[in-house]
């Protein structure tokens, strides 16, 4: 946790001196440390090992968001639920522990909420165009193809 923790520290500093690339690799590394350890952690200290986890999902998605990259973050607020959803399904999970994930769900379904609401239109472009920019590239690898048979 303490690894954790330093890494999260360095990605909050880069993201205030406007690093943004090195934001964004200091906090997937955060991520990855903080999901490693996350079993471990989860049994010795169940609510920081989710703080954790969730945290460097909204730090990340909020680097992306000062990157402008509507998709990236809205990305990172899903992984984050996907990540949470995958702990509460599991029968054995004590109730305080239920209620820890049932809540810190609660809350990045807010902040996500916040998200969508503030850039919903710039990330409805976004996947506009990257369905744009799929089709084109999935065209163009075709098109050699089907030239040679007169299509």
């Amino acid at each position: 946790m303490i690894y954790w923790q330093h890494l999260t520290r360095q990605a909050n500093e880069a993201h205030t001196r406007e690093a943004y690339v090195d934001a964004q690799e200091l906090g997937r590394k955060a991520l990855a440390c903080a999901e490693a350890t996350f079993k471990d952690d989860f049994e010795v200290d169940a609510e920081t090992a989710v703080s954790a986890v969730i945290v460097s999902y909204m730090n990340l998605a909020e680097v992306s968001v000062s990157m402008k990259e509507w998709l990236q973050a809205n990305d990172y607020f899903e992984r984050g639920v996907q990540f949470l959803q995958g702990i509460i399904v599991k029968p054995e999970l004590p109730t305080e522990h239920r209620e820890l994930i049932e809540l810190t769900a609660s809350h990045l379904r807010f902040e996500w909420e916040l998200f969508t609401q503030t850039y919903g239109s710039k990330l409805a472009v976004a996947k506009r165009t990257n369905r744009l920019r799929w089709l084109k590239q999935r065209n163009d690898e075709s098109s050699p193809w089907q030239s040679s048979y007169g299509y």
